[in-house]
């Protein structure tokens, strides 16, 4: 399958390290296809808890040319990774398609997190056809585990989580003044979750520039760069989720907001690579909430659901492996197909000219074409009784054609005979007899 994953997990790995591998992703497929021609397609995945690279490689690989590209990967992410191949990875990433080996199982923003990063490495043609077709059975088998389990169904998610950890600050949260700081893939799930606790009043704010774009598709207010001090103080909630790897909110600006207001700042920040600034989380009437003290917290799933939504998977990695090694062979089947149509091409040039053909013409043009298809597989055929692997060029040809040779069941003890008259090598010798008696 020529199939390799390579995981840094929150689990394993820490989110800081998640954090710092995040920030290598950049422009690794492309270094990975230029250096190393055996590197057939590239997918990074990058979540609020995982990066994963997964990479089609060459299938005759050697174990040198593996390890070489191992040790690339990992010294690029900064850390040893969770190594998988071929089923294994397969394994992993509908388990990771299907919320199942996420902070919060069954969380609904991984699907659309690949989703968008299978599009990503199609567009920049950096992904491989069976790299493609493997996320795609991933994403297929994700809709089925939302359909036929409740796994997906509890509004289980990150930002859900967090905003339960908020609810206890805040209560009750409905109607609470929001600030929304950045406007990434993230961003449209925080609107989505603070909206179904009935979060309405929600302002947008983007270093980017992309605030009154992502404000006006989901009906928000956007905040220009000399207002966000003015909105850092209207807001009671603050969620940031930009993620770029530098602060975006100083411990300067929250101050100056403070010293306008009253009140008390909650601030829920969703970023890998944090938003805030070091000494934030020090200020009085400032609650920061993490993505660690989320992990710490989050519920577990129901066992039967899970188990369910297990099996659903393996059902379909089953169906992704066979499609995969059937797809294998596509390669072999075009040439097969071509070298036929070449075939009929010339038998088709070599036909009389006119808008009618005889009869006799067209026999001879069909025989022609029959002899020509049963050359090779003829003279391979004699040199597979010469060389004693009859039996297995009989098996072979039944499994290409589809030939009934049952009764050739005991060829080692066949005598030979020939393709044309079916006549065996002691008939002719019987004929050679009789032929020097009469004479």
């Amino acid at each position: 399958m020529g199939l390799s994953s390579y995981s840094v997990h929150h689990l394993r790995h820490g989110l800081s390290a998640v954090a710092a591998a995040s920030s290598t992703t950049e422009g690794l497929p492309q270094d990975l296809l230029q250096r190393l021609p055996e590197v057939r397609g590239v997918m990074p995945l990058s979540t609020c808890n995982r990066v994963e690279i997964i990479i089609e490689t060459a299938p005759a690989l050697s174990g040198e040319q593996q390890v070489g590209i191992d040790r690339y990967i990992q010294s690029r992410l900064g850390t040893d990774c969770e190594i998988r191949r071929d089923r294994e990875v397969l394994d992993h990433l509908f388990q990771v398609a299907c919320g199942l080996d996420s902070m919060v199982i069954g969380e609904r923003e991984i699907s659309g997190q690949l989703r968008r990063a299978l599009r990503v490495a199609t567009q920049q043609r950096i992904s491989s056809a069976t790299i493609t077709r493997a996320c795609q059975g991933a994403l297929t088998t994700s809709r089925r585990v939302a359909q036929l389990t409740g796994i997906a169904s509890q509004g289980r998610s990150v930002v859900a989580c967090g905003l339960e950890i908020v609810s206890e600050r805040i209560n009750p949260l409905a109607e609470t003044p929001t600030l929304l700081i950045g406007t990434g893939s993230y961003a449209g799930a925080a609107v989505a979750a603070l909206r179904a606790k009935g979060v309405q009043d929600i302002s947008v704010y983007s270093t980017s520039g992309r605030a009154e774009r992502f404000a006006f598709g989901h009906d928000l207010q956007p905040v220009a760069k000399d207002q966000l001090i003015a909105a850092l103080e209207a807001a009671t909630l603050i969620v940031t989720c930009r993620g770029m790897g530098s602060p975006v909110l100083t411990k300067e600006e929250v101050q100056r907001a403070l010293a306008l207001s009253s009140g008390e700042k909650t601030i829920l920040d969703l970023a890998l690579q944090t938003d805030i600034e070091d000494g934030v989380a020090d200020l009085e009437r400032v609650r920061v909430i993490n993505l660690e003290e989320i992990s710490a917290r989050v519920p577990e799933a129901g066992k039967a659901q899970v188990k369910r939504a297990e099996e659903i998977v393996a059902e379909g990695v089953e169906e992704a492996e066979a499609l995969l090694a059937d797809r294998k062979m596509d390669s072999v089947v075009v040439a097969l197909r071509d070298s036929f149509r070449q075939v009929l091409a010339d038998e088709v040039a070599r036909l009389p000219k006119g808008d009618t053909i005889p009869r006799e013409d067209v026999e001879y043009a069909l025989r022609h074409l029959a002899a020509r298809l049963a050359h090779i597989p003829t003279i391979n055929a004699h040199r597979a009784g010469r060389e004693g692997m009859g039996r297995e060029y009989v098996s072979a040809l039944q499994q290409v054609w589809g030939l009934d040779l049952d009764t050739l069941t005991g060829m080692g003890d066949v005598e030979p005979t020939c393709p044309v008259t079916g006549l065996k090598v002691a008939d002719l010798k019987q004929d050679s007899a009789g032929e020097k008696e009469a004479r």
